[in-house]
Order: C-alpha cells, then structure tokens, then sequence
C-alpha cells in the first residue's frame, strides 16, 4: 500500500539516505547532519513515498535565498553545500526560488504509478501552502531527474554540471 508523508523523522531520514545509495553516487548522497540541519529551518521540505511502510521514494524542495538560486544557477555552489542559512520558511502569499536536490525513486518502483503518486503528493503538499513559486532550479544527475525537469517543469537544461546537467524551469502544476 502506498501512502505520502510529509513529515519526516530520523527513521525515516535514514532510509532516505539508504535510497540515494541505490541512484546517486559520492557526494550526491545526502547526510543526515545535513538532513537534519536544513529540516531546522523548514520542516516542510520533504515529501515522502512508502510502499508497505517502506521509503521508495522523496521529494527534497527548498525555498532558498535569491543570491544562492543565482549562485546555483551559475554553477558557483552546489546544492550539498546550502546551509541552514540560505533557506526561507514557507510564508502564505510570498514568492519564491526553490531547489529541487533530489527527486528519488527506488529502481524497483521506477514505472509510471511510485512517480506520479510521489509528484500529486508533493503538489498536494505545496499547494496547502498558498504560496507563489517564481523559478524552480535542479541539478539532474540521473535519467529519472532529468524526465522530471522536462516532463514536469517544462525545463530548460541552462548548463552541465560536475556530476549532471543544470535545469531551470516553473512546476506547471502550480502555475
């Protein structure tokens, strides 16, 4: 049975961490002092995805500071080095740059149904926020990353990057 959260503990951060081993390598991983640094300042980043009470899949999204978004546009800073200091609280009514740095689906569940249940969920989820999302920006480093730019964000590659291709684009279904 699946079912999306959107609150996340430290259980739940390290399964997280466990997926991206499956799909991401080196410092794509993300770490759980860094998880939970940014989860200080919002807790509201994560979407998750289980299948039997199991992590199969999240959305990691991040309102950030307008200097970072141009910063990471540029390819000056990555996203594993954003600090709790360049990420914004969700706030009714305010626009915002955000960073999608992950958007992940176990390789057993990488058909249509996970990701599209995954991507509703998160939608759901930022649409409670009655907020306005400027630009949306991401570094795909995998095939499921880059179908999601394309196919959800309507997305432009803008440059390549270490590991990947730099995308920037609005999510449609906000708009």
């Amino acid at each position: 049975m699946y079912k999306i959260l959107t609150q996340v503990n430290d259980k739940l951060i390290y399964e997280m961490i466990e997926l991206d081993k499956l799909v991401f390598q080196g410092e794509d991983i993300g770490s759980f002092e860094k998880c939970k640094e940014w989860l200080s300042v919002n807790a509201d980043i994560y979407t998750v995805l289980l299948y039997n009470n199991r992590v199969i899949g999240y959305i990691n999204f991040i309102p950030i500071d307008d200097d970072i978004y141009k910063l990471f546009k540029m390819r000056r800073i990555a996203d594993f080095q954003i600090t709790k200091n360049d990420i914004l609280r969700f706030e009714k009514g305010k626009t915002f740059n955000c960073l999608f740095t992950s958007i992940v689906i176990h390789p057993e569940f990488q058909t249509g149904f996970p990701l599209i249940k995954l991507w509703l969920g998160f939608i759901k989820h930022i649409k409670k926020f009655q907020i306005h999302i400027n630009n949306v920006i991401m570094d795909c480093v995998t095939d499921i990353g880059k179908r999601c730019a394309k196919n959800y964000l309507k997305a432009k590659k803008i440059r390549k990057s270490k590991h990947g291709e730099i995308y920037e684009g609005r999510i449609i279904d906000l708009v």
